[in-house]
């Protein structure tokens, strides 16, 4: 019996769905790692934040000095680190979600009972992977955006923080734990991402499995006719 290139494709498909299925895991343990790594460099630069203290001149007039509490290091270090791992996060979730739509799936039994319709689902799936998407983006941009900020106000007063100034930059309070809810959200809305994206291949899969049916029942192959004994 010979050996057809369909039955080699065959045998090759399982091996490269388990590889594909080990590094889409991968990949999404590493961007939740690095979301929650992020998240916690946010918290620390959020309570390790500079300050100012203010004060008036003696001399009679109505100017005033402020002098910085600390240099800003410890929350600039750990704000470009959550940056960083932001970043690393966002690469992470785009390839494992290139790594779920090209690896090739399982084939999906026939007989699985639907709850509804797959064509109507396959849909719903497409315009909530969208969503999901455009939500991710939006969270990652705002938490960029955010800590950009803090580490272009942290890094102003790096050297000569003890010297008194006519005016004193400070980061608001609440600025560098906004950009880490914002971070982990991103996070969060790739895992999710990655399970629609997943959802809605597999009931893609199940309607072409029910198309090749209906093309099955309607022309069935046809039998020789058999010969008369």
């Amino acid at each position: 019996m010979a050996i057809t290139h369909a039955d080699l494709s065959s045998l090759r498909t399982p091996w490269r769905t388990d590889i594909g299925n080990r590094i889409a895991l991968f990949l999404v343990l590493l961007s939740v790692l690095c979301g929650l790594s992020g998240f916690v460099l946010c918290l620390a630069a959020e309570a390790s934040r500079s300050e100012a203290t203010w004060y008036r001149l003696s001399d009679g007039s109505r100017s005033y000095e402020c002098v910085y509490t600390g240099s800003g290091r410890t929350p600039l270090a750990c704000a470009v680190c959550a940056f960083l791992l932001f970043a690393v996060a966002m690469f992470a979730e785009h390839a494992y979600m290139m790594v779920a739509v090209t690896c090739p799936s399982r084939p999906a039994p026939a007989a699985w009972p639907l709850p509804d319709d797959p064509r109507t689902l396959s849909s719903t799936g497409r315009w909530q992977t969208c969503a999901l998407f455009l939500a991710t983006w939006i969270c990652f941009s705002i938490a960029e955006a955010l800590l950009l900020i803090g580490i272009g106000v942290e890094s102003g007063h790096v050297s000569q923080w003890r010297q008194p100034k006519p005016d004193c930059h400070v980061i608001r309070p609440g600025l560098f734990a906004a950009a880490g809810i914002f971070g982990l959200s991103t996070v969060l809305l790739g895992v999710g991402l990655y399970l629609t994206a997943l959802q809605a291949q597999r009931l893609h899969q199940q309607e072409d499995n029910m198309l090749r049916g209906t093309a099955h029942v309607h022309h069935p192959h046809p039998f020789p006719p058999t010969s008369a004994p």
